[in-house]
């Protein structure tokens, strides 16, 4: 299995990076709209969609949502606040991601509210996607005009970030994690294999920090990215709720070793909207 996995990893991470930074904003806005096609397949099989008819149903209309997007926001927006579709799906992102947090903290109770709702379940799937779309999106395109990489960057210092956070909690929860996290929620994450995400994260923010003779404003990124670590754990957590209470072990099955394209992106959903609206207030993209 770890094999596999790693096999996986090794193929999707040059894959992520080539769209990333060598595909056109239009194409590399339809390459991640077609990760999150995939992603809205397997969401539908939360919401009680048991045949495939239905659940082809909800991905149609995701993929219209994600069409509408596409044509209403812009693709290379310089500022968060020089478009209110931008900003209000962003915002919509950060406080889904609150709510969630929520949700995931106060399981099983949580469930009460949702199991047995599959059209709440389903907008909660939108909530997840579209605006986690819209700040990739906009990350991506920033600075797009006067210097084409910069959106690249800063989007691999997210991509960088996610990995190292699930990199360090797998390299030390596997041998070393003792303390379950949220056992209710998800028996294998751990207290250690967070903290070791943590640290790793920290440790490329200082590699980071030290090759660009430590900015004046370090102590910003360390908060930062202590804040959006937590929160792709939740990320990870929120996606182990839904599939416990589904009654399912992975969300899918397109990815060997891995399962399925929501258990790869869902810390990424989680951490972009937040990441967006920190470069929006900090970074001067606002």
């Amino acid at each position: 299995m770890f094999k596999q996995r790693l096999l996986t990893a090794l193929f999707l991470a040059p894959l992520a990076l080539l769209a990333v930074f060598y595909l056109p904003l239009s194409s590399f806005a339809l390459f991640v709209s077609v990760v999150f096609l995939l992603g809205a397949w397997e969401w539908s099989g939360f919401c009680g969609l048991a045949n495939r008819r239905s659940r082809a149903v909800y991905t149609l209309l995701t993929g219209l949502l994600l069409l509408m997007l596409y044509f209403l926001q812009p693709i290379a927006l310089q500022y968060l606040f020089a478009d209110t579709l931008t900003l209000a799906m962003v915002l919509a992102g950060v406080i889904w991601w609150l709510v969630a947090v929520v949700l995931v903290l106060t399981y099983p109770q949580s469930q009460y509210f949702w199991v047995g709702r599959d059209w709440l379940k389903a907008l909660m799937g939108w909530l997840t996607l579209l605006p986690a779309w819209s700040a990739i999106v906009f990350v991506r395109g920033l600075d797009y005009p006067e210097a084409e990489f910069t959106g690249a960057w800063l989007l691999f210092g997210l991509l960088g970030l996610v990995w190292a956070a699930d990199i360090g909690g797998y390299i030390v929860g596997k041998p070393f994690g003792k303390r379950k996290l949220l056992p209710q929620v998800s028996p294998g994450k751990t207290l250690e294999g967070m903290l070791g995400g943590l640290l790793l994260v920290l440790l490329l923010v200082s590699v980071v920090g030290y090759g660009l003779s430590w900015p004046a404003d370090i102590a910003f990124w360390y908060l930062a990215a202590i804040v959006l670590s937590g929160l792709s754990v939740f990320g990870d957590l929120t996606e182990s709720m839904f599939k416990r209470a589904a009654g399912k072990k992975d969300s899918g099955a397109f990815l060997p070793g891995h399962g399925g394209i929501l258990d790869r992106i869902d810390s990424l959903t989680a951490t972009a909207p937040l990441y967006a609206l920190l470069l929006a207030l900090f970074g001067g993209f606002n």
